[in-house]
């Protein structure tokens, strides 16, 4: 998933203007950087404010410290603007530069942890019901192993959706659904399963580090058991903002219920601290119905998770690798794995013709076919910053056409609806497939009578 929230190390400018737009961020017209004066006065005062003349981080989990960075002097100039939000929720408060994002928006950050959707699968063929519960929880350790990139990717435009057909049995449909505060609903069903993720995002900054705050119930349904499992999520931090080797740390504790059975898993991630202590170290059990452990769990988030049966006497039994990260070497200039190259972001002569377009930059459209992350991909970050711009001014348009008129937003493919168990749910009408065809139909009749009149 990226760093769903990170602040990135590529060239556009920001100023303090603060007006709202629609797509997540306030106007933010380009305007020249940040002198080299400036910079380094605002560097010597960060770094007196925080008291760092001196200090020497040995392990931190970016960077070694070797590599120069290259964006060293722009985050400097960075906390020029963001020292004013200092305590407060960043999340539409402030218009970033493009250099700070990947070309990736959050909805396609969403389809992220897809990678290890196998996982999902054995754990519908599992027939124990514990280690069914423990492979969901191998899928949290997945999720979280996808989110380390420090780039922020862009705010959803609100309508804009992102669609995987996915060659390994899946597909996957994520809609933003609303601006205020910032939500993105998806769902992804296979033979084997269904899960819908949600996520509400909150910031809070803090000088050199900021605070993410995910709120939203996720789900799975497990189709051969007609299992149904919930869940939340961790609180994550984006460390070394302004300096320092920018790295990410989740932590936090997951419940995860199995509403069927009455199980449910315990999982803690450990917050890192000083010095690397406990960083990526995962733990936790399965309780029963009654509250007796059936499984204990170990491991490390960004590398593996281990499980042992609990017989009924306490014994505890061997190790069980449940989920393991692939150990994939990463040649994208963006950090992408080859999943997001192939299945997020590439675009195929079929896929051009199934996706819902607009004309630019009216939006919204699938994410892959935003103008912005189209440019900054090719590396033009003035191209980007300009088509950023645009689309905000196009969204800001319509919002104000909307109040003139009293009229709220109505999602499309996602509707809330009200639930006795968790209050509330996103129900998908199944609407975008149907849609998805009658495109691919339309363009092989258009093709079909192209070749008929030559």
């Amino acid at each position: 998933m990226s760093s769903w929230f990170g602040w990135g190390s590529s060239s556009s400018t920001t100023n303090n203007n603060n007006q709202e737009n629609t797509a997540g961020e306030p106007s933010n017209t380009p305007s020249s950087s940040t002198t080299t004066t400036e910079s380094a006065g605002m560097w010597g005062y960060m770094k007196g404010l925080l008291g760092i003349e001196s200090l020497k981080v040995e392990e931190t989990g970016g960077d070694d410290g070797k590599k120069p960075d290259p964006d060293a002097e722009k985050r400097k100039g960075l906390f020029k603007t963001l020292s004013s939000f200092i305590g407060k929720d960043v999340t539409s408060l402030v218009s970033l530069p493009v250099w700070v994002f990947e070309p990736v928006s959050f909805l396609q950050v969403m389809s992220e942890p897809l990678q290890y959707e196998d996982i999902l699968k054995k754990a519908a063929k599992e027939p124990n019901q514990y280690l069914r519960l423990a492979y969901v929880a191998g899928f949290q350790c997945g999720l979280y192993s996808t989110a380390i990139r420090t780039r922020k990717p862009f705010n959803p435009l609100l309508g804009e959706t992102f669609e995987i057909v996915s060659p390994r049995g899946f597909k996957f449909i994520a809609e933003q659904v609303s601006h205020h505060p910032p939500i993105g609903v998806s769902e992804t069903e296979s033979d084997s399963y269904i899960l819908q993720l949600e996520t509400e995002i909150h910031t809070k900054f803090y000088g050199n580090s900021s605070e993410v705050y995910l709120h939203g119930i996720n789900h799975l349904d497990l189709k051969p058991t007609g299992e149904h499992f919930s869940w939340g999520h961790l609180h994550t931090v984006c460390h070394n903002i302004i300096i320092g080797s920018l790295w990410l740390d989740h932590h936090g504790e997951l419940e995860i219920t199995n509403h069927t059975t009455g199980d449910k898993c315990i999982l803690k991630f450990s917050k890192c601290g000083w010095l690397g202590v406990g960083r990526y170290q995962v733990t936790g059990e399965i309780l029963d119905k009654n509250n007796k452990t059936r499984v204990k769990l170990h491991g490390h988030w960004n590398d593996h998770l281990k499980a042992a049966l609990v017989a009924e006497d306490g014994t505890v039994g061997e190790d069980v690798i449940i989920w393991e990260a692939r150990k994939e070497v990463i040649t994208n200039r963006f950090g992408f794995t080859k999943f997001v190259e192939e299945e997020v972001n590439n675009i195929t002569p079929e896929l051009q013709l199934a996706l819902p377009k607009a004309p630019y930059p009216m939006g919204p459209t699938d994410s892959r076919l935003r103008e912005d992350r189209r440019l900054l991909e090719e590396g033009d970050l003035d191209g980007a910053s300009k088509a950023k711009y645009q689309m905000e001014e196009v969204q800001r348009a319509q919002r104000r056409d909307r109040e003139a008129k009293t009229e709220e937003w109505e999602t499309k493919y996602f509707k809330k609806v009200d639930d006795p168990t968790f209050q509330y749910r996103w129900k998908f009408n199944g609407n975008y497939w149907v849609e998805r065809e009658e495109r691919l139909k339309a363009a092989k009749e258009s093709k079909e009578t192209k070749q008929d009149n030559q």
